[in-house]
């Protein structure tokens, strides 16, 4: 009985977080942009878009056998992760941007669409990199504990989408998609889908840096 409860509001939460999700993809909607890459990205940028997977591979990038995506957001496609840069960078909080420690794959594996680097909520306060917003990130599966994530997604004509979620990627492919999570999976995703939107709204409510 007792499982069968938690079980009934375990699923009850996790609705009402996608209703919140939801109510506020339209705010999202007006959220991040693509923007002129600065040219220190432009610089890392050409070191990977390019790459295969086997290339990815070689240079010590091990795919995460899941896709992720959030329904009205986007996706981040595949991880792949360094375990070395991750584990030089992500426990000192200080970020290499010559040495991202992961690199977003299309679903399909076949290319590489984005950048991303982590670090460690160790009472750092705010983060920058690239001269935007290091987010601060409540933890999701396989990383429980808060933590700063910052995502970088490529586009044409010389541009990037800083942004948590790219909106032009899906996870379409059966053989990659995020089949069948469990319960906590589904909510820890639910819970950094909309901290990612609570901080997209604050960012719409301040003044913009210049």
């Amino acid at each position: 009985m007792a499982a069968h409860l938690m079980s009934r509001l375990g699923r009850a939460l996790i609705l009402a977080m996608l209703a919140a999700i939801g109510s506020l993809t339209t705010v999202a909607a007006q959220g991040p942009e693509p923007v002129d890459q600065p040219p220190e990205f432009a610089a890392i940028r050409a070191e990977f878009e390019n790459l295969t997977l086997a290339q990815v591979r070689d240079a010590g990038y091990v795919p995460e056998p899941a896709c992720i995506s959030q329904p009205d957001m986007g996706g981040m496609g595949i991880h792949a992760i360094n375990p070395t840069l991750f584990d030089a960078q992500f426990p000192t909080a200080e970020p290499d941007i010559e040495n991202p420690p992961i690199v977003l794959l299309s679903a399909d594996m076949s290319s590489v669409v984005g950048l991303e680097w982590e670090a460690a909520d160790i009472g750092q306060g705010e983060m920058e990199l690239f001269g935007h917003d290091f987010p601060l990130l409540p933890g999701h599966p396989g990383l429980p504990e808060p933590h700063y994530m910052f995502h970088a997604y490529f586009r044409p004509d010389g541009q990037v989408l800083f942004s948590l979620f790219d909106p032009e990627l899906s996870c379409t492919l059966p053989d990659t998609a995020l089949a069948a999570p469990d319960t906590s999976a589904i909510l820890g995703w639910a819970l950094v889908g909309l901290a990612a939107l609570t901080v997209g709204c604050a960012r719409l409510s301040r003044p913009q840096r210049r």
